[in-house]
Parts: structure tokens; sequence; C-alpha cells
């Protein structure tokens, strides 16, 4: 198995022009090895220009580079078809049935290969390889007591029925393992896996059916038992799924890769505990040297759930050695390097996995729809696809909890934009769950706060993997003038707005000169007061300063700026008490002016530092980023709480103030 040596083609003939931009395009995007950009270009080449034989050759390659081999054995077989005489093509399509499990086949395709170009540079190595496969295949045939030429024709025509089901090729799988029953009846793995076909096909009903069929022949048949565990759980019967799961446990029955079958049920279950167990029994069997990939990926995510975090890299490091590109591993791995409070981590199947072809196509398809509308329009959508569709509305917390992104983020968009009460209840359950990012779970906590089903106030949350109590308020902001002055009056306060911002002594008896003027035709603003207080310092006037502060503390209890800034000193003073006395009660106000809220967030945070709360400052912050990203003050706090030693001097040397 290889790279198919190819180069960019002269192509004639009818939508020629469309075909080459394209074509160059992808070439572009595997230089720069962005495999997956590049295989979907070239996956819709395939289907307007079905015969054109660079655009498969360049599809073997990227699906060789992404080692996604039921892929690059498709593209094989695809670019045989259109070109016969491709000898890179045959000597890969054997190699990829290698690569799969699919030792007839291989051995089958090897065979073809070596007929047909006798004198190819890996010709050698296949003749010796045909000679190992050759005994063993033998061996095969008699373990599954399939005897003779119409034996070995019903063993190809059940591997070339699992190589379609692994390319997602239903009908073609279907008529390979029909023709299978035909020529024996009996053969229960040909039975197996059209369950598995129909499950794909989204006929349920018909794919449980076909288990149980099974069982009817064979009562502890390991595959049809995980099948059935699987059906049963997707299909919201999850009583019927666990009996399923206690007999597959106790099966001892022989079967191909029996491990992987019985920790592939118990992770849909969500039964750590019971993949852990089987573990445990194929390492007393001595069989982990043959499990897969699969196995050993599955296993790592019920390890890292159960807090073996050291262990369940091991597995996916194995899972990797196994079949360097399962994707799966990868991104398992990828997730467990990002900070504590960003993993999704550890998830056992992605989206396809949970909801199936059908069921995913029939989503996309309407989504497209569902993204044009908003509000009430947009919710009554989601809500009617959810009656329309019980299983999947029943994945949806399965998803929050053990989804991966792309299925955590699809849930938790539901639930949110459905906003009903089941719905708000299950997101009130993700966040106060150890799963999925801080970020998403703060989110679903101000959802289910905002709807009643959680407190303001010193709510326990799991962020960046400890417990802490946080707040949970949601606000209004507006960018009104906070006072109406008049005109004469307006002049006057920008003029000495002016003389603050230089900041020296003279400037600010300049300021007070002017702001005294304005009180003088509009004694009762706390915004000319609090103008006044800020002169009184820049002139060194620290205690008419601070007097004229408490005043209009007191004389105006609902003006923020003055009551901060009293907290600010008590802050200072290390009168943490006093200070959050001042600072609690804005935390319930609904309404904030942005520059009211910018001055607040300033010193609540502050305060949080103080009280060495510091996850939930960053919470805080991360809330304030949302509210208003363009805030000068922000890079001030990420610096301070990143705690890096010369920039944070830095910032603490800049004046902050009003």
């Amino acid at each position: 198995m290889a790279k198919k040596k190819s180069s960019l083609a002269k192509t004639q003939g009818f939508g020629t022009k469309r075909l080459l931009p394209e074509l160059q395009k992808a070439e572009g995007l595997m230089v720069r090895q962005k495999w997956q950009e590049a295989r979907q270009v070239l996956e819709d080449l395939s289907v307007s220009y079905p015969r054109e034989a660079i655009v498969l050759e360049h599809l073997v390659n990227v699906c060789y580079e992404m080692h996604d081999m039921p892929a690059y054995t498709r593209a094989c077989e695809r670019l045989l078809a259109v070109d016969p005489r491709d000898a890179d093509a045959a000597y890969g399509l054997a190699g990829g049935y290698l690569a799969c499990m699919h030792p007839l086949l291989a051995l089958q395709a090897f065979r073809h290969a070596l007929d047909r170009f006798p004198n190819h540079e890996n010709a050698e190595k296949v003749r010796g390889l045909i000679s190992e496969l050759e005994p063993q295949m033998e061996e095969t045939l008699a373990e599954m007591n399939l005897t003779g030429e119409e034996g070995r024709e019903v063993a190809l025509l059940h591997e070339k029925g699992q190589a379609y089901l692994e390319q997602a090729e239903y009908e073609k799988a279907r008529q390979a393992e029909e023709a299978v029953l035909q020529l024996k009846p009996d053969f229960v793995s040909a039975v197996n896996n059209l369950s598995l076909i129909s499950y794909a096909e989204g006929k349920v009903d018909e794919a449980i059916a076909e288990a149980e069929r099974v069982l009817k022949q064979d009562a502890n048949n390991i595959h049809a038992l995980s099948n059935l565990v699987r059906f049963s759980y997707l299909n919201n019967q999850g009583d019927l799924a666990r009996q399923y799961a206690d007999r597959l446990k106790a099966s001892q029955n022989p079967g191909w890769d029996p491990w992987t079958k019985k920790v592939e049920a118990l992770s849909y279950l969500g039964d750590d505990a019971g993949v852990l167990e089987m573990f445990e029994q194929a390492k007393a069997a001595d069989e982990l040297t043959i499990a897969s990939a699969t196995f050993h990926h599955l296993v790592a995510v019920a390890m890292e759930r159960s807090g073996q975090v050291k262990q369940a890299k091991q597995q996916w490091q194995k899972a990797l050695k196994r079949s360097p590109g399962f994707s799966l591993a990868q991104a398992n791995l990828a997730d467990h390097q990002l900070p504590t409070g960003q993993r999704h981590g550890p998830w056992a199947f992605d989206l396809r996995d949970w909801l199936g072809k059908r069921e995913l196509d029939k989503l996309w398809a309407v989504m497209p729809l569902m993204v044009k509308l908003k509000g009430e329009a947009l919710s009554q959508s989601i809500r009617t696809y959810l009656a329309e569709n019980p299983n999947f509305a029943h994945l949806l917390p399965i998803l929050l909890e053990r989804g991966d992104p792309a299925g955590r983020e699809l849930a938790f968009r539901f639930a949110s934009m459905s906003d009903t009460p089941e719905m708000l209840e299950m997101l009130q359950d993700f966040a106060l769950s150890q799963h999925g990012p801080d970020q998403m779970r703060h989110e679903a906590a101000m959802k289910a706060s905002e709807a009643g089903l959680l407190p303001a106030e010193k709510v326990r949350m799991w962020i960046q993997g400890s417990w802490h109590e946080i707040s949970l308020i949601s606000y209004e902001f507006h960018g009104e003038p906070l006072y109406k002055h008049s005109h004469k009056v307006k002049k006057l306060l920008e003029r000495a707005i002016d003389f603050l911002h230089q900041g020296d002594v003279k400037a600010g008896e300049q300021a007070e000169a002017l702001l005294k003027q304005a009180l003088e035709l509009e004694p009762d603003s706390p915004d000319l007061l609090n103008n006044l207080a800020g002169a009184y310092e820049m002139q060194g006037r620290t205690e008419d300063s601070q007097t004229l502060l408490h005043q209009i503390s007191e004389q105006y209890p609902d003006y923020l700026f003055a009551r901060l800034a009293v907290a600010k000193l008590h802050l200072r003073q290390g009168d943490l008490e006093t200070a959050e006395a001042i600072i609690k009660p804005f935390l319930t106000r609904k309404r904030f002016h942005f520059s009211e809220f910018n001055d607040f967030s300033n010193t609540y945070i502050e305060l949080l530092i103080a009280q060495k709360n510091k996850p939930a400052a960053e919470g805080w912050l991360k809330m304030w980023e949302s509210v208003d990203p363009d805030s000068p003050d922000l890079l001030h706090w990420r610096v301070q709480l990143s705690g890096k030693g010369k920039m944070e001097k830095l910032f603490n040397s800049r004046k902050w103030g009003r």
C-alpha cells in the first residue's frame, strides 16, 4: 500500500474549463497539507467527473495522507474501474484491503496485481506476503466452517459486504450480504452486517429484528448483543439496552474482535466500569496484543473519565501505534493538551456514530432553513423538529455529557434555543456538571439562571478543574447619556474634563474652578461632584477628595462611580468586608451604562483577587469581554490574572482612573 504517483494531467472535452481550476485548487491545498479541504474538493469533482483519472489519483493520495483506509480502498477501486492499467492502484487496493483487515480480499487483489503487473517495484514483497497469507486463510476458513470453493466464495462476499459497509456504500453492502445468505442461509455474520446496514439506513425496527434473528440461532452471539445494546439505547430504550449489556458481558462466545464489540456497546451506555472490567478480562486472557485501535481508544476514554489520566494517554498512544491515522485518538490527545477549562474530552464517538448518516442528512437538510429564522420563529422551528424526532431529542443530554465538540455544540444550541422547560432543566444539569468547556457551562448556567432554575449568587460550578462558588448575573447595557445638563454646564464640564486629563496640580485647580461654576448652576449633579473630588485628588488634597466621595456616596446611593471609589479606598486599606458590602448590591442591578459596568468590573475583579478567588475573577473577566470586548481595561486584567511578572509590574504602574 502506498501513495499513487500522479501529476496534473491534461484534460480535454466538455466541462474542462471548470475542472482545471478546481483541480488546481485541490493541488494547492495538498501542497499546504490541508488534507480535509482538499478531499472535499476532490470528492465533489469525482461526482461531477467520475471518469477523470487524475481526480481519483489525487483522492487516493489524500485519503492515504489522512490514514483513512476504507476511503483509500474505495478510491483505489474507483480508479481501477476508470483505468485498469494503473499498476499502482492495483497494488494499493490490495494493501488497502489488508490494512482494513479483509485478508481474503487482499489475497485476491494481490494475486490480481501480480498477474497483471509482475514487474512492479512491489511485486517481490507481495509474493512474500501471499506465501504468508495463504496458509492463514485456510485456517480462518476452517474456523468459520467454510470449506471448498463455495466456502471461499461466501467468505469473499462477506468481506466485500464489510468493506462496502465501512465505506458507507450501504446498497452494495446489502447486495453482498444477501448473496452470502443465498449461498449459506445460516451464516450469522452476514445477518449481523445486515442489521448494521439497516440501522445505518435508518431502519431501526428492521435492524433490531435482524439482530434478534441472530440471537434465536446463537443466544450469546457477541456481535448481535453488542448491536442490540447500541440500537436499543439510541432508540430510547435504556432498560432494554442494559439487559442486553449484562448478557454481553457474560458471553464467552468466540467471534471476530469480541473485546472491541463489548467495549463499544458499553461505551454507548457510558458504562466506564464495564469497559474497564472488559479491559482487565482481555489482559488476563493475554489478548491485548491483538486488540484493535478502537478497543484501546474506548478504554482510554473510560480511563480518563474514571480519573486514570496517565493510563488513558498511554492507551491512546497504543491506538495510534496500531492505526496511525485514527482520528478519534488524535483528537482526544489534542484536546488533552488544551488548558483544563477549555477541554471537551474525553469522547468515545463522533456525531456520526450517535446520529447515523440518515439522521444527520435529515438534520443538515433543515439547518439552512433554521439559520434564516430568528427569535420565537427559530425557537418554534427547533421545538417542532424535536417533537417530530424524539430519538434526536433523547440524545441531546447524552451529547452534552459525552459528545465530541461538534455533537456537544449542536446539543447545546438546540437546547438553548428551544426554550422549553425540559431543555432548560437539561442546561441546568449540564451547567452543574464537570463535562465540557467552562465557557459553555457558564453560558448554560446563565440561561438556567435567567429562567429561575439557578440562583444569582453562590452557584457551585466546576471551573478549571475544581469546584468554585460563582455569581450568575445577566444585565442590560446602554450607551445613553447618564445625566443631562444645560448647554452652559455641559461646556463647563467638557473643559474641566480636558484639564483633569492633563493630570497636574495647576490643571486640577483650573478644573476645580470650572466645576464649581457648573455646580452653582446645577448643585444636585453627582457627576459634577465626583469630578470635583478628582480635581481635589490631582492637587494632592486627598482628605478633601475622600470626604467629598463619602458625601456623594451617602447623598446619592445609586450613583455608582462615587460608591465604587469609596469601595476602592477600603480595598486599598485592606478592609475587604466593607468593600464587599458596598460592591455586592450592584451585582443585582439589572441595567448598566457601559462606562458604569467598566468601572464596576474593575472594582469587582480587584475585590475577587484580594479575596484570592481567581476562578471567579477569571469568570467575570470572560463575561466582561463578551459584553464590551473593546474596553481598554481588559488587557490589564488579562495580564494580572495570567501572573506574568514583568508585564504585571508594567501594568500595575499604570494610573487607572476616571
